[in-house]
Parts: structure tokens; C-alpha cells; sequence
């Protein structure tokens, strides 16, 4: 269930990004259903982690080597670590 929600969450920002339309990322991610991989997305807002609301320049980095913009694994599997803790 956990590697679904990160694979889920990677695709979104993935998305999100390709939606961009300059080099500074706007909008933010907003996680509505953990368990059933509900997302959406805000065009206008930051961080808010008590609504579980991500801003896309939280979950993104900048890849070295070709100067763009991708996912941030390690962002990705911290909130997936925050949303499905192991009992």
C-alpha cells in the first residue's frame, strides 16, 4: 500500500509539473485520501502539512544533470512514511 501511494504521488507531481508554464514551480498538492490515492491539485497555495497540503516546490528537485525539474523521492517516501507508519 505504501510503495502504491508513492508511485501514486510521484505520478501527480510528475503531472503537475508538466503543467507548468515558466521555471518557477507554483500550485501545491493536496493529499485527500491516503489509503485510497486521492489527490489533488491547488493552484494558488503553499505547505499547510496540518491539511496535508504540499506546495509542488516542496516535492520537487532539481536533477543535476539535465537542469530540470522531477519528482523529490526522498520528499515522496517522507510523507508516505508520515501517512502509513509501521506497526
Amino acid at each position: 500500500m505504501k510503495q502504491d501511494f508513492i508511485d501514486a504521488l510521484r505520478r501527480h507531481v510528475a503531472e503537475a509539473l508538466r503543467q507548468q508554464d515558466g521555471e518557477y514551480v507554483r500550485g501545491a498538492i493536496k493529499i485527500v485520501d491516503a489509503h485510497n490515492l486521492c489527490f489533488t491539485s491547488l493552484p494558488h497555495q503553499g505547505t499547510d502539512e496540518s491539511q496535508d497540503i504540499h506546495a509542488l516546490s516542496d516535492l520537487v528537485r532539481i536533477d543535476p544533470d539535465t537542469m530540470r525539474h522531477e519528482p523529490n523521492e526522498g520528499r515522496i517516501q517522507s510523507i508516505a512514511n508520515q501517512h502509513f507508519h509501521s506497526r
